[in-house]
């Protein structure tokens, strides 16, 4: 079993940047949106595309090459729609996740563990405000 770990490194608007540690080396992870076609890279290196107009893949599984010869297998998962919610001004993807068999590796936004319901954190937060918490 290798040791695995992933930071996130960017997600911006049609680009997510994702730091890869296997066994110790660093690889980078990309994500990038162009008007018909997604593709993911591993090191700058086409792993998976999804063509399209408007409904394309999401949900990606990465079959990687090591140099000594061992695969690792990935699920790459995100969320592609802007997150209009986000008051930052940035419109980013809503969600990404990468997970192994054995375990997940990065959630954030809309495909995090946390993730609660718009309306749920409305509410939590008028009931905090009328002090009936």
């Amino acid at each position: 079993m290798s040791a695995l770990s992933a930071t996130l490194l960017q997600r911006v608007w049609r680009k997510v940047d994702v730091k890869l540690s296997i066994d110790g080396e660093m690889h980078i992870l990309r994500w990038r949106r162009s008007t018909f076609m997604d593709e993911v890279l591993f090191d700058d290196r086409r792993v998976a595309t999804s063509k399209g107009l408007f409904n394309r893949e999401t949900i990606y599984g990465l079959n990687i090459e090591g140099e000594d010869g061992r695969d690792l297998k990935l699920v790459f998962m995100i969320d592609g729609q802007p997150d209009w919610s986000d008051w930052s001004g940035e419109v980013r993807p809503r969600g990404i996740r990468i997970e192994t068999a054995d375990e997940s590796l990065l959630a954030v936004g809309s495909l995090g563990p946390d993730r609660m319901e718009p309306f749920r954190q409305l509410y939590d937060r008028a009931i905090k405000a009328a002090g009936l918490s």
